[in-house]
């Protein structure tokens, strides 16, 4: 009878088939750890979030300020880490909001919605200009008569010279 190998998860230390777990390597780690696929989704999600807050802010890694306010916008207004990372783009980035410290804070509801709204522009934008590539031009094709009527004269500036 063959035995089947069982391993367990890093996240959640529940024990899986080792076919089932998924072999992880975080880029600023050395050792990789088997996560299952529920685990490795909501790991990657959390480095994405610590890369792009510390990539705005100038930090080496978020603390634990950042962390209590990430699970608050979650448990209060049911943002997910796209939104949040997002909104503060929108805000850092495009609206050109001064840093004045690394916190959470300015994402709210009033600021989701104007990014949400800028996004929705956006989309629209590039939406009409992929229909306008994509749509299929005419081609007029325009004779043209060359006029002869008026033709210039070339004047020999040695006719006005007088013989002596």
């Amino acid at each position: 009878m063959p035995k089947t190998s069982t391993k367990q998860c890093y996240g959640c230390k529940q024990t899986f088939l080792k076919t089932e777990l998924i072999d992880y390597t975080p880029i600023a780690a050395k050792i990789s750890h088997s996560y299952c696929p529920a685990c490795l989704k909501d790991k990657q999600e959390r480095e994405r979030f610590s890369d792009t807050v510390c990539k705005i802010f100038g930090l080496k890694s978020p603390g634990p300020r950042i962390w209590t306010e990430r699970l608050r916008l979650q448990a209060a207004y049911g943002y997910t880490d796209d939104i949040i990372i997002n909104t503060l783009e929108y805000l850092y980035y495009t609206k050109k909001y001064k840093k004045l410290s690394e916190s959470l804070a300015l994402v709210n509801p009033t600021n989701v919605e104007q990014m949400l709204k800028q996004k929705r522009k956006e989309s629209t934008q590039a939406n009409l200009f992929v229909q306008a590539i994509n749509s299929p031009t005419i081609n007029h094709l325009v004779q043209v008569k060359e006029n002869n009527s008026n033709l210039k004269k070339n004047w020999n500036p040695d006719d006005w010279l007088e013989d002596e």
